[in-house]
Parts: C-alpha cells; structure tokens; sequence
C-alpha cells in the first residue's frame, strides 16, 4: 500500500521535522491539527511558526520512498488559549 510522507516545518529554523506516513492530506492535516491543539507541544505553543507539507510517497510492499517537492497543505491552527476561554466563559455568564 501507498502512503503519503509529511513533514512539518519549522519557520524559526527554516527546517523540516522528520517525516510521518498517512493515507492522504486529510488524515496528514487531521494529525497536525491534533498536534496543535495539544498544550503538551510546541506547536501549540508557538503555531504560528509551523507548516504541514508532503514531501513524498512511502510503498510498503517494495520500501521504496519516492520524494518530491514540498508542497504546502495548511499552517497550524492559532487556538485560543486556556486565559482566552476562561475570560470569555467569565464575560458571558457576567
């Protein structure tokens, strides 16, 4: 079976994250956006610094990985923060 290879990029450091294998950009995106959205990491702290890209195709049945030109699927998403939420929770219920 084919898998896509996605990386994501580090603005600051103007590099790529070691790649990760999923079945399409949907599913690429869906991760990324778990990523960002989780306090635990960095990108959830600073989201304006990353990008998901594909970066190539994975065959598991030869080994074989087919690189290509980066392209651009989506910046992570800027979520509001856990102050951002409480204050506007406060504000509605004032």
């Amino acid at each position: 079976m084919k898998q896509n290879a996605y990386a994501i990029k580090d603005a600051k450091t103007n590099t790529y994250g070691v790649p990760f294998f999923t079945h399409n950009d949907g599913t690429a995106e869906r991760s990324f956006t778990q990523a960002a959205n989780d306090p635990n990491t960095t990108i959830n702290q600073f989201p304006q610094d990353y990008a998901l890209y594909r970066v190539g195709e994975f065959d598991d049945e030869s080994g074989e990985i087919k690189p290509e030109k980066p392209v651009f699927i989506s910046n992570a998403p800027i979520t509001k923060s856990a102050t951002e939420v409480a204050t506007e929770s406060i504000e509605k219920h004032l």
